[in-house]
């Protein structure tokens, strides 16, 4: 009896289906079928002078929190200590329901980040930019109550890689992960997210490639603007099966008419905070046409076949390193192995085997674990896992080498690098064989030469070990070249500063840069 009742009932509902011409099992599937496209929505919070930043901050968050979106807001350390002095505990409780990250502690106040970096180091770097962002970042931390911050990017075009190697020491590490989200030229990698210096990178997505925005100002450019998402959602799904698009603003954005920063530090000026002034501001007609117009973009984009919208936090789960968790297989080993020995002109690359994504710094640690174990006479267990290498700290120094090297002697020193690898976590800017010094990169294609022979010939090695020399770095060709406008381009620095240190450190680190390959 009941079997028959809902019989009857399953009917109906599919009869009623049919009449409005609606199929739930076919929408399903066509819903399956639809490529998926992820929108990472981001906001620099960084106007801690203007008052209405922070009301047009806190409509942003309830404005999306209604239409069941959470974005990224960026948060610079001041902005947070200004609205907790304010007493803007609404503000901090609309932006707690998103996604927070961190934007540097002041900005645009001298000296910015690349000012700072300009002249550092890899490893000094690290600690000057954990020194001058650390408090920052844990202000962030305790004002909105997030244990780790999602991600951090940039003021401006004040940008370093030794940000990048340092954002896990101030908190900035979402499921352990360092995240780096902004926009800017100094490196990219086909204009979809990549890892560089161990950190998960969207960054250099190109406009209209990967990122997009709408003039909130221009009532003309409401429609344009839906065009090209909707042309760049249906690019990405065709092309690559879905992807990423990045979308940006500054709740300032809605209220003034002048950047704040600008008004008050433009072309180096660095006036004492009693000098500081807030920006003009809009009219209240102005500010709410923008509301209107963004609210008019986000429900466009929300109704484009296959978008969802993520957070920064989202991304280490979306884009996971598989070498950190699968580890290398021994036929994926042995095809690395054969990829660094078939390098072209252009050098030493990244590689993508098996699905997973190995930088240049990935095979270094997995040939020189490999063959230092064969060497000890142990056999290779398989996956391979590898913890991550920085690039060299400085340019590889070398000498001449003789024709070729001992075994016991390469062995000796394989042994070393593992040593070194594992103690300082980066890659050594030059290696020992006895007493002459080798490039890494050299080094790299001696390491698979070596691995290659003793998987077939077994261990005992009699031939010496011979090197290549001025063995390239491939990725570094991603790395920006140096020009007046690269940082000298933002209105906060002077007018044609350059850091062409900042770009050599960036190149060293070529070594760390792959894909993010997506886990689906």
């Amino acid at each position: 009896m009941k079997s028959r009742h809902l019989s009857g009932f399953l009917l109906a509902v599919c009869l009623q289906f049919i009449c409005t011409g609606f199929s739930p099992i076919l929408y399903a599937a066509e819903k399956k079928d639809v490529p998926r496209i992820d929108v990472i929505l981001w906001f620099d919070t960084e106007d801690y002078l203007l008052p209405a930043d922070d009301d047009a901050s806190k409509r942003l968050a309830e404005m999306l929190t209604t239409r069941k979106i959470r974005a990224t807001f960026k948060m610079v350390g001041e902005k947070a200590r200004v609205l907790e002095k304010r007493g803007r505990r609404d503000v901090i409780a609309a932006l707690r329901k998103h996604d927070i990250g961190y934007h540097s502690d002041f900005h645009s106040v001298h000296p910015t980040p690349s000012e700072y970096l300009a002249d550092c180091g890899l490893l000094d770097g690290i600690e000057e930019f954990a020194r001058r962002e650390g408090d920052g970042a844990a202000d962030v931390r305790r004002i909105f109550g997030v244990k780790t911050l999602s991600c951090y990017g940039q003021p401006g075009s004040s940008w370093g890689p030794q940000t990048m190697a340092a954002l896990k020491q101030i908190g900035v590490a979402p499921s352990g992960v360092g995240c780096y989200v902004d926009e800017g030229t100094h490196v990219g990698l086909n204009h979809k997210p990549f890892w560089y210096a161990n950190t998960l990178t969207v960054y250099h997505m190109g406009n209209g490639q990967g990122y997009t925005r709408m003039d909130l100002h221009d009532p003309a450019a409401v429609e344009p603007a839906k065009k090209t998402v909707s042309e760049m959602a249906a690019r990405l799904a065709k092309r690559d099966g879905g992807g990423l698009i990045s979308i940006f603003y500054h709740p300032c954005e809605w209220v003034h008419k002048q950047f704040w920063d600008g008004v008050n530090f433009s072309r180096g000026a660095n006036p004492s905070r009693e000098e500081w002034k807030a920006p003009p501001q809009r009219t209240a007609e102005e500010t709410e046409g923008a509301f209107q117009r963004f609210g008019e973009y986000i429900d466009h984009i929300r109704s484009v076949p296959g978008v969802r919208f993520i957070t920064a936090s989202d991304l280490p789960a979306i884009y996971p390193d598989a070498t950190r968790t699968a580890g290398a297989t021994e036929p994926e080993l042995n095809e690395l192995a054969q990829c660094v020995l078939r390098k072209d002109a252009g050098g030493v690359d990244f590689q993508v085997v098996g699905g997973k994504a190995f930088s240049v710094a990935d095979q270094f640690e997995l040939l020189t674990l490999a063959v230092a174990q064969l060497a000890e006479g142990r056999k290779l267990k398989f996956p391979m896992v590898v913890r991550g290498l920085l690039g060299p700290d400085n340019p590889s120094i070398t000498n001449a080498v003789a024709p070729g090297v001992a075994w016991p002697a390469f062995r000796d020193a394989v042994i070393d690098v593992r040593e070194f690898i594992q103690t300082h976590q980066r890659i050594p800017a030059r290696v020992f064989v006895g007493t002459d010094a080798i490039a890494p990169a050299d080094f790299l294609v001696a390491l698979a030469a070596a691995y290659s022979v003793r998987q077939k010939d077994g261990p005992v090695l009699k031939d010496k070990v011979f090197f290549s020399s001025n063995t390239a770095i491939a990725p570094a060709r991603h790395i920006a070249k140096d020009t007046p406008n690269l940082f000298g381009g933002w209105v906060i620095h002077k007018e044609g500063f350059r850091a062409p240190k900042i770009l050599e450190v960036a190149r060293l680190q070529a070594w760390t840069l792959k894909p993010a390959v997506r886990k689906d």
